[in-house]
């Protein structure tokens, strides 16, 4: 028996962007479990993909708090590590999926499936 209604059925993806949207401090976790319920687990490789070099564990841990409205010193917070140690992760991050800025760098990550779609929707 299917759910013509997909958000009653399972509202755990709306509670999660609704609780990414703000300033949560488990943002990165947030980002990691709509990744998963949308598919996007799976590791990108540069021949599949079109991707330059794999992400390193360290990049792909900044790249999940990109999408989020953490600043990079609190980001540095969050995963313990320094702001300037954030930035270089965030600038070989951009290199590898050759874009120059935060926002290019989430859409691309998204479009390579190494983060969940976002839940905005926009109006046709």
């Amino acid at each position: 028996m299917g759910c013509s209604y997909p958000s009653f059925c399972n509202p755990a993806p709306a509670l999660l962007e609704r609780q990414r949207r703000h300033r949560t401090a488990h943002a990165a976790l947030v980002a990691e479990i709509l990744n998963m319920l949308a598919g996007g687990a799976r590791a990108a490789t540069p021949e599949r993909d079109g991707q330059r070099e794999p992400l390193t564990e360290s990049e792909t841990r900044v790249l999940r708090y990109l999408p989020t409205n953490l600043s990079v010193p609190e980001i540095a917070g969050e995963i313990f590590l320094s702001a300037n140690t954030v930035k270089t992760h965030m600038r070989h991050l951009y290199g590898k999926l050759g874009v120059n800025s935060r926002r290019e760098a989430v859409e691309r990550a998204r479009s390579l499936a190494l983060l969940a779609p976002s839940g905005v929707r926009t109006a046709i």
